[in-house]
């Protein structure tokens, strides 16, 4: 990031940034989403990555955990952040990254070139001068056959928020500390909300804030809607300011551009308009849907080759993490298959029942699109292509590397060494598939910093034993594991 001004005061360091947990911006889910659009970026196990705007690198630091081959670099202008992330990079062991205080303006153009690079959370939140040096900075330092994912906030669904943001801003600017501004400006929201119209353009945009502000972080809030800067664009400037810069948008992490079995024949024909062109057809998407706010913009160099295939997915490995009911409607029976509150699919053929069947018996394990079709008696491109829809949909996950964790460990347990050192400082780790995983519970941060692969299941329960005043009898360390293991925590 860079300083508005004032280089001596950075807003950042006085209200830290929530270190956020972003699966998808971890290279097996870059180039696992890469791949759905025809390009193959260099695998994960030996690939490097830059991180502009890193934060803590927290998010970083759980990548280079999961691929010790690699080469992971993070700069952030927050020195108090980076100060965060050395610390846990110390006590990690980590000798694969590096992370540093810098200035998006001043970082250099030259030197190593990157196979994924990645911006989550800048572009629409800083001056435009600093956007287009965060655009130059990719463009230098992106390699050949390299992903870049530039993460900002989309019109026109972004169009509510950044009038929320401007009044807010402008109306808490006189406040002495971010403390007081806060404050002022929930109670403005609670105001503004309780007075809108039926009719109201800003209405569904309150409405969503009110349902979800008991849940956000202050600081999160904070960065976002009392934001000195604000600025999002639509896809198709996003695009155009790249392409100056010999960039070419090619898809969005989040896959959703690849489906668009949700919309009505004629809203389809229009799209169909849109031919090959990945830029036109997108933005046409968030204008026929209104609802994409957060934009993930896949880019390479404008001198990468062509996709070779779009939607080759069976290489990857897919997983189901939500539940299922089953339920009837005017058109029959049907099982819904869900994941979290607002993602959902209701499968009424056989054929998807039989795959997300597959896929939840299976879960948290991973299978390829031939596993599948063994499991299904289906044809494998069938099954393919009903899991780039479910992909599409945010319903399954799909993964480009190896999966790396057991349910079930051997005779002594390994959790990952990362979580054991984030069990150790905190309630919160990343899993091995870069989730967070929150453990409030004392005995049970301290059984997974024990295991650490010297000690058998009975040395567990004694050590526990040792340390708290029960006993930890072999069915509470069995029970422990169970519970665990899902959460993919133990190490293959």
């Amino acid at each position: 990031m860079s300083a508005a001004a004032d280089d001596s005061h950075f807003i950042y360091d006085e209200v830290a940034y929530p270190t956020p947990v972003l699966p998808a911006q971890t290279p097996n889910r870059l180039r696992s989403a890469a791949i759905a659009f025809g390009y193959e970026p260099k695998p994960c196990a030996s690939a490097s990555m830059l991180e502009i705007g890193c934060g803590d690198g927290f998010n970083l630091i759980g990548c280079a955990a999961a691929e010790p081959g690699g080469r992971y670099v993070g700069f952030d202008l927050s020195a108090a952040a980076i100060g965060r992330g050395r610390e846990l990079l110390a006590l990690s062991g980590l000798a694969n990254v590096d992370l540093h205080q810098g200035d998006i303006t001043a970082y250099p153009k030259t030197g190593e070139r990157f196979d994924y690079i990645v911006s989550h959370g800048v572009y629409g939140w800083v001056p435009p001068f600093v956007r287009e040096a965060l655009l130059d900075l990719v463009a230098a330092r992106l390699a050949p056959g390299g992903v870049a994912m530039v993460s900002y906030d989309c019109l026109p669904a972004a169009a509510p928020k950044a009038t929320l943001n401007t009044f807010l801003r402008e109306r808490t600017a006189g406040l002495d500390g971010p403390a007081a501004q806060l404050r002022e400006a929930y109670r403005l929201v609670q105001v503004l909300a309780g007075a809108q119209q039926s009719g109201s353009r800003l209405k569904p945009m309150l409405d969503l804030l009110m349902k979800e502000l008991p849940h956000f972080e202050p600081a999160y809030f904070f960065h976002d809607f009392l934001a000195e800067f604000y600025a999002p664009c639509s896809l198709r400037d996003f695009a155009a300011a790249a392409a100056r810069r010999g960039l070419r948008a090619i898809g969005d992490a989040g896959m959703t551009d690849l489906f668009s079995g949700d919309l009505e024949d004629e809203a389809r024909a229009l799209l169909a308009e849109a031919g090959d062109d990945y830029v036109r057809r997108a933005h046409l998407l968030d204008l026929l849907r209104g609802a994409m706010m957060f934009r993930r913009t896949f880019l390479v160099r404008e001198d990468a080759p062509p996709p070779a295939s779009l939607g080759g997915l069976k290489d990857l490995t897919f997983v189901f993490l939500g539940g299922s009911e089953t339920g009837s409607d005017e058109r029959g029976p049907y099982v819904k298959y869900m994941e979290g509150e607002d993602t959902y699919m209701l499968a009424r053929q056989a054929d998807e029942q039989a795959i997300m069947a597959a896929l939840d018996a299976a879960s948290p394990l991973e299978l390829t699109v031939g596993e599948v079709a063994a499991r299904t008696g289906l044809d494998a491109g069938a099954v393919e292509a009903f899991l780039a829809r479910a992909v599409a949909l945010k319903l399954v996950v799909a993964h480009a590397t190896p999966q790396p964790f057991v349910v079930v460990p051997g005779e002594r347990p390994v959790a990952a060494p990362l979580i054991r050192t984030m069990m150790g400082i905190g309630g919160w780790a990343m899993t091995l598939r870069h989730a967070r995983l929150v453990v409030d519970p004392e005995p049970t941060r301290v059984f997974l910093t024990l295991c650490d692969g010297t000690r058998t299941r009975a040395e567990l329960g004694a050590a526990m034993s040792a340390r708290f005043d029960f006993e930890v009898t072999p069915a509470l360390v069995e029970a422990a594991i169970a519970d665990l293991g899902p959460r993919r925590v133990f190490s293959a």
